[in-house]
């Protein structure tokens, strides 16, 4: 059976990647055939590593994916940057020519592929796909349901699209979200946990808080800063420390943020685990999550998670007060992260629950769920 997976962007370790990459790769190793292709080429030079019986491939590598929006560039002439928003605009009208010729190419590959199932990852793909393949086509929302649908163009797409290809959604609280705004055909497959590990972090011992994302807005390392600063002011706690991996737009912002020497940014990592079993408890802070990778590291590695409450995903990977907690507001954030730091038969506790809760997110346990959806869809 040939499954497609489809993405925006190649040359990527962001979310929709790694779960595109797992899944993929236990597919293959159950005999399935599996492409991913990315429409265009990501900024970098990261080279992802995975399964070479896995066709990877990147079908416009001139261009990014990324343009100007129109109200960006009335915005421009509105301020009388004229040479700017002629610049953005001749911009734009090249982007839109291109990502035509871009869905000519795919529909072109399409057709000579012939794929069984396609599995669309971002919401702009689904008019990219040919109309005769739709009926098999997935679209997995790797957003909450909150976050998608008060996106104009992604609510609308999901709109347009909700009679003609089958939604995955990340957890069943996000499917009951979008069955109560008419959204029924569809389904929820948890994420699965990119690596396995038999270790288990020392975390009565490590006494160090950390925190694997992107320096971005969303993910509000700023409050995360500011939250563990006011922890880290009572000498109590003099031997614990802060990492943060990761990189983004934010970086330089936060970094000038920081004034505790407890607490280091620390770039990205391709290696999550070893940075989690050097540590205690793992610190979240989002605004949003469709179901958060970090977090199911974390558990992998018997790390306890504390975080603020990111939406529909929340309870269903932070089991409250077994492998976590869900923090209200800023107070119970730090109420919560000062309690395991405080108790070590609590975080001891919690680290062997988290261990255990995870197992249901392995791979070879989500990957059955996948291929039962492939299987039944035959029938």
């Amino acid at each position: 059976m040939k499954i497609l997976f489809l993405q925006n962007k190649g040359r990527t370790y962001g979310g929709v990647w790694q779960v595109n990459k797992t899944v993929g790769e236990a597919l293959i190793k159950d005999g399935y055939d599996v492409t991913v292709i990315s429409i265009r080429e990501n900024k970098g030079s990261y080279e992802p590593n995975y399964d070479k019986r896995m066709h990877v491939e990147t079908l416009n590598k001139n261009d990014l994916w990324e343009t100007y929006s129109w109200r960006e560039i009335i915005s421009e002439l509105k301020k009388l940057r004229i040479l700017l928003c002629i610049k953005k605009a001749k911009h734009r009208l090249h982007n839109n020519k291109t990502l035509n010729d871009d869905k000519k190419r795919l529909s072109e590959y399409i057709d000579k592929l012939k794929p069984d199932y396609i599995v669309a990852s971002h919401y702009q793909l689904l008019d990219m796909i040919p109309k005769n393949y739709l009926s098999v086509t997935y679209f997995e929302q790797h957003c909450s349901f909150k976050e998608s649908w008060s996106h104009k163009k992604t609510r609308k797409t999901l709109i347009k699209y909700k009679d003609k290809v089958k939604y995955i959604w990340l957890c069943n609280n996000t499917l009951n979200e979008a069955i109560k705004h008419g959204l029924n055909n569809g389904t929820y497959i948890y994420n699965a946990v990119r690596f396995e590990t038999n270790k288990i972090a020392s975390v009565v011992n490590n006494k160090k808080l950390v925190a694997i994302a992107r320096i971005n807005k969303q993910k509000r390392i700023d409050k995360m800063v500011e939250y563990v600063e006011e922890i880290f002011k009572d000498s109590k706690y003099h031997d614990w420390k802060l990492e943060i991996y990761g990189d983004g737009d934010e970086y330089e912002r936060i970094e000038k943020l920081i004034t505790s020497p407890q607490i280091k940014l620390m770039g990205p990592t391709n290696n999550p685990m070893e940075a989690l079993l050097s540590s205690s408890i793992s610190l979240n802070t989002s605004d949003y999550e469709g179901f958060a990778l970090t977090i199911l590291e974390a558990n992998e590695c018997g790390v306890p998670t504390v975080t603020l409450d990111f939406g529909e995903s929340a309870n269903e990977e932070v089991k409250n007060g077994i492998n976590g907690f869900v923090a209200k507001d800023k107070d119970d954030f730090i109420e919560k992260v000062k309690m395991l730091m405080n108790d070590d038969s609590l975080l001891d506790e919690m680290s062997k629950n988290a261990k255990e809760i995870n197992q249901s997110f392995r791979i070879k346990n989500i990957v059955k769920v996948w291929e039962g959806l492939f299987n039944n869809e035959k029938k």
